[in-house]
């Protein structure tokens, strides 16, 4: 945590305008196939305010019919498109270049902005002129409360069990919060996650190592290190699928998470945080998969949960043992030079 700075930051941008919330944002989404719920999330953001013109939609390649659908309701909203999966942080940096207002939101496709999500998140900033980064609060769309912010990642969360770790720092490791005050943490996740757009010249933009996962991760990382702010704002509200375009990749999308986890720690931690966290990886995912065997041989190949966990799990424990190709992951990837 971090103490609150009340001086005003020098990066803190122009004084308060008396304009509605929206028009203070601009909103970058990344699409990958997303089909309606697309045309929810940008549905979603217009109605908070922002005007269509200023909803910057990246497009990784996709082969459905979600920008069609979506132009033809909102012709005004930029579209950029890459002719391949270009990647979450390649894609929201060329999104971030094209936006010119105060804040910047980066909202998955697969998310919706709830009533005065944007008008809670420019009063955080507003509050806090030493804040660069904030995060909303996310919900599943029955209603449970979705994980929206976390401590850095660390060799300790590794080894031990999530479990285990909130009983003895119960504060530290939380995810959510039901608390509608503001909560300084180490990081929010991008979900919804707003910038400020005076912050970019220091802090620079998402690390393009990183394909998908971690990303905005590391960027909290960098802001506070040149002493910026994170902040949870639960009072900006946003409904999340919770990785439902992921979720379409289960093997792959696991893949890519552990590829940008071993990206973090080498590019937080060095050489020997990386060799620690490449060992305790494969061996938790050996034991996963090992497990996940012995489950599917007790009840008969019979559950198909148990099956697609198993099979996650073995896949991983190929991609480790081949040495972690890059050509495995997400299909439709752009070409990338070097890799794990």
């Amino acid at each position: 945590m971090h103490a609150r700075r009340q001086q005003r930051s020098p990066f803190a941008g122009p004084p308060v305008k008396a304009v509605e919330p929206g028009a203070r944002f601009s909103v970058v989404i990344v699409n990958y196939n997303g089909g309606p719920m697309l045309l929810a999330c940008v549905s979603s953001a217009v109605r908070e305010g922002v005007p269509a013109s200023r909803i910057i939609l990246v497009d990784n390649g996709s082969h459905d019919d979600s920008l069609a659908n979506l132009l033809q309701k909102f012709p005004e909203v930029v579209i950029l498109r890459n002719p391949c999966n270009a990647g979450f942080a390649r894609a929201v940096n060329s999104g971030i270049q094209v936006a010119s207002t105060e804040f910047i939101l980066l909202l998955n496709n697969d998310a919706q902005l709830e009533p005065e999500a944007l008008r809670a998140l420019a009063e955080g900033f507003d509050r806090f002129p030493s804040l660069a980064i904030a995060g909303g609060q996310l919900r599943y769309p029955d209603g449970r409360l979705q994980n929206a912010f976390a401590p850095l990642p660390s060799l300790v969360e590794e080894i031990l069990p999530l479990s285990l770790l909130k009983l003895i720092d119960p504060v530290r490791f939380r995810r959510k919060s039901v608390d509608n005050r503001p909560i300084f943490v180490d990081c929010v996740f991008g979900a919804c996650l707003c910038v400020r757009r005076s912050v970019l010249p220091p802090l620079g933009f998402l690390d393009e190592g990183f394909f998908f996962f971690f990303e905005e991760i590391d960027w909290c990382r960098r802001a506070q290190r040149l002493g910026f702010e994170v902040c949870h704002l639960p009072a900006a509200k946003a409904v999340h699928g919770g990785g439902l375009t992921a979720n379409r990749f289960r093997g792959p999308a696991r893949v890519e998470y552990q590829r940008s986890k071993l990206t973090y720690f080498r590019k937080a931690s060095g050489t020997a945080g990386y060799v620690a966290v490449s060992v305790v990886l494969f061996l938790r995912t050996l034991v996963n998969a090992l497990a996940g065997g012995v489950a599917c041989l007790a009840t008969l190949f019979l559950n198909r949960r148990l099956r697609t966990r198993a099979a996650t799990y073995w896949y991983l424990v190929c991609w480790h043992i081949l040495l972690r190709p890059a050509s495995w992951g997400l299909p439709g990837k752009c070409p990338r030079a070097g890799g794990m």
